[in-house]
């Protein structure tokens, strides 16, 4: 059964130079369990510059996958130590992305709770940034 919930994604990405953007959303959702993994559903909005893009996640207790549909497509799995490559697709062109987590914690239940996430980011072999990705998951 789905559960409305309120999802808060934050991000931080580190770039060679040691700079640093962050970037915060905080939107209504969707939250569900099916064959023992969680699921968590939301709208991008126009702060992620993904505006008309839905975001779902697979969550299993030692990965999480990523799955973009909409203006913009694209999935990707992260797996501690595990390099995982995948194409994002924009209304400007595809590129792509891969990933290497070098933390996947997941703090789940059906009350709700949160996902961490450590990975460098690549594009064509060669590291862009590296990243954190905190998402919580409250029942409204």
């Amino acid at each position: 059964m789905k559960k409305d919930v309120l999802v808060k994604v934050r991000g931080t990405q580190t770039n060679e130079l040691g700079e640093q953007e962050s970037i915060e959303l905080v939107t209504e959702g969707q939250f569900f369990v099916r064959e023992k993994s969680f699921y968590i559903l939301y709208n991008e909005s126009r702060l992620t510059g993904l505006e008309g893009t839905t975001t779902s996640l697979r969550v299993e207790p030692s990965r999480v996958t990523l799955n973009r549909m909409g203006l913009a497509k694209q999935r990707l799995s992260f797996e501690k130590g595990i390099l995982n490559a995948g194409f994002y697709v924009t209304p400007y062109g595809t590129m792509q992305l891969t990933v290497l987590p070098s933390r996947v914690e997941v703090d789940l239940t059906e009350a709700g709770g949160s996902i961490n996430l450590e990975y460098e980011l690549q594009s064509n072999r060669k590291k862009i940034s590296d990243n954190l990705l905190e998402i919580t998951v409250e029942h409204l």
